[in-house]
């Protein structure tokens, strides 16, 4: 059941007792509410945004200056408050008569986008290339305007792996049926001054025109020993407490070798990782190598967005109730402390017995800053063409990932984050989005932190729209432990990486703190596993003969069909009429 409640047009939500009440749509507290509601549990999920998904949501672009100008939902309730996920938003649309040409753009010294120039094969001709690279499309401010609707901005982009937590939990609940994805085609680093794709398995290795022979076989030698070897075993105790880099300098991997590693397998946004992790980040991301294609990572069409909206809606068949533009006002205590209820902004008084909130809002009993909390810039650019062209004539590039270590480009920390394609539904048509994120700095302010990073990786394309802003995020590594407190959990922000490990073991943890002996999230049957219950032949009322009357409205009825039939056709006789 979904009530979509306006500021002009507020209705009584009914009934007004549960089991749970879930306060903001994140993934983590639309996971919980999905299990909470399988399980036959009665839930009442409310948001004050008129969307799905607060941190976790995907924009149009036209919604998102919409919501800029009417402004982020207030509420300074009592003893409840709500603070915005985004801020210092700022973005620039470019003038596409100002839009310099190739032949214009001011290339770095020090940085190049290796493409179909670079690496041309001997003999090739200027008419092989003309062949190989597409025509980019002519944009103007009309067609751009138009495309507004048809953009989808995450604003929390993250990837699922193949094999990771989040396609087992879709796949093992049926949740999965609510969406489409797309696999990750390529991978970008940093490489010697210039952006390469990473070779992520075996072949690819072999066939990279980056490395050396010699660096080929020590690649493969040190990928073969982190598959095999066990962290927790003996054998790998000396490595305790000692850093990834002195791990590579014992495989005797050279600095090219060291970035690729770094940048490519071990999927992380830490300037220092440890040996152990480092391991295991390279174990899990080969893992999932070659489940749905060449790399490792699926994402959902139209954006990551949709996964707290396609537990939303399981969790809605399963009887929750979801009202969006609507917030508590105040959180009920009984005299012994516990939470016993809400007070809605309409004055509405709702009971429960557990209570979810996101971390967006705060209260007296759950004030103070989260620990671990980040400050993350996010830099969001519109182009007409890739950031590296295609190499061959049909070669997909539909999402890709990018990740630049620190000090690379003149990056005082590390940058990471992806390539959409139009194939992808986030880019409208002829349009790329690249969409990178780094800590922010101590003065917070996004487009210092990545605008200059983001022009030289976009120097070979035409910038069609600019976006910076920040959002809060929990640091990458912090320890997943939700708590009871007086029947309240308070979930925690999205971590900074790639996947959304911690956002379900979290989810996982708090169902269980709530009902111990339940099952998290089984599955919902298939509609034709349903069995419904045969009819007793003697409760089979048989259907009474058509009164008098209803015979002569079924006669008056159809003369009256009969009639307009006749009057179309004389009215359409002797038209040419054609459809």
């Amino acid at each position: 059941q979904h009530y979509y409640i306006t500021n002009n047009l507020r209705m009584e939500i009914t009934p007004t007792e549960y089991d749970v009440i879930v306060i903001g749509t994140g993934i983590t507290e639309c996971i919980i509410a999905a299990a909470c509601s399988r399980i036959g549990k009665t839930v009442l999920h409310l948001d004050i945004n008129r969307f799905y998904g607060e941190q976790w949501s995907s924009f149009t672009l036209s919604g998102l200056e919409n919501f800029v100008k009417d402004g982020p939902p207030c509420l300074s309730g009592d003893n409840f408050k709500y603070k915005h996920f985004m801020q210092n938003l700022d973005y620039i649309e470019m003038p596409l008569d100002q839009v310099k040409k190739e032949s214009d753009v001011e290339k770095s010294a020090d940085f190049e986008v290796s493409g179909p120039n670079k690496e041309k094969e001997d003999g090739a001709t200027a008419e092989s290339e003309a062949e190989t690279i597409p025509q980019k499309p002519q944009w103007t401010s009309e067609k751009f305007q138009k495309s507004k609707r048809r953009v989808n901005i995450d604003i929390t982009p993250k990837l699922c792996y193949s094999a990771g937590h989040m396609v087992e939990l879709l796949r093992s609940s049926n949740c999965s049926r609510y969406l489409e994805f797309k696999a990750v085609n390529r991978s970008f680093v940093h490489h010697e001054s210039e952006l390469i794709q990473a070779p992520c398995n075996r072949e690819q290795v072999f066939n990279c025109k980056h490395l050396k022979v010699l660096e080929k076989r020590i690649m493969m030698k040190f990928v073969t020993f982190a598959l095999q070897v066990d962290v927790e075993s003996e054998e790998f105790q000396e490595w305790d407490n000692k850093e990834d880099l002195e791990l590579y300098k014992y495989f005797k991997l050279t600095d090219s070798l060291i970035s690729l590693v770094q940048a490519s397998l071990v999927v992380s946004n830490k300037d220092k990782v440890s040996a152990h992790d480092a391991i295991r980040s390279i174990k899990h991301y080969l893992k999932n190598v070659g489940v749905y294609g060449s790399m490792p990572f699926i994402c959902p069409i139209y954006g990551a967005g949709e996964l707290p909206q396609a537990f939303a809606r399981f969790s809605a068949v399963f009887g929750s109730i979801y009202v969006l533009d609507i917030s508590p006002s105040e959180l009920k205590f009984d005299e012994s402390g516990v939470f016993c209820g809400v007070t809605l902004q309409t004055g509405q008084s709702i009971k429960g017995q557990y209570c979810v909130v996101s971390p967006n809002y705060s209260s007296d009993s759950t004030e103070g800053s989260p620990e671990g909390l980040i400050s993350v810039s996010h830099a969001v650019y519109l182009t007409d063409s890739s950031i590296k062209p295609k190499l061959k004539v049909g070669e997909q590039d539909d999402i890709s990932l990018i990740h630049i270590l620190s000090g690379k480009i003149g990056n005082d920390r590390a940058v990471s984050g992806f390539e959409f394609g139009p194939r992808s539904m986030l880019p409208a048509e002829d349009m790329y989005m690249v969409h990178l994120t780094t800590p922010g700095g101590d003065a917070d302010l996004p487009r210092s932190d990545l605008e200059a990073v983001v022009d030289q990786i976009t120097c070979n394309t035409h910038v069609l729209y600019k976006l910076f802003f920040t959002t809060r995020m929990s640091a990458e590594g912090r320890s997943v432990e939700p708590s009871l407190d007086n029947n309240m959990i308070r979930t925690s922000f999205p971590t900074y990486n790639a996947g959304y490990s911690e956002s379900i073991e979290e989810a996982k943890k708090s169902f269980h703190l709530m009902y111990s002996e339940e099952e998290f999230l089984p599955a919902a049957p298939n509609p034709e596993d349903i069995k419904w219950p045969e009819e007793d032949e003697s409760e089979v009322i048989e259907k009474e003969a058509p009164s008098e009357q209803q015979e002569d409205m079924t006669e008056i009825s159809e003369k009256m069909v009969d009639d307009l039939d006749k009057n179309a056709t004389d009215e359409l006789k002797g038209e040419d009429v054609s459809f």
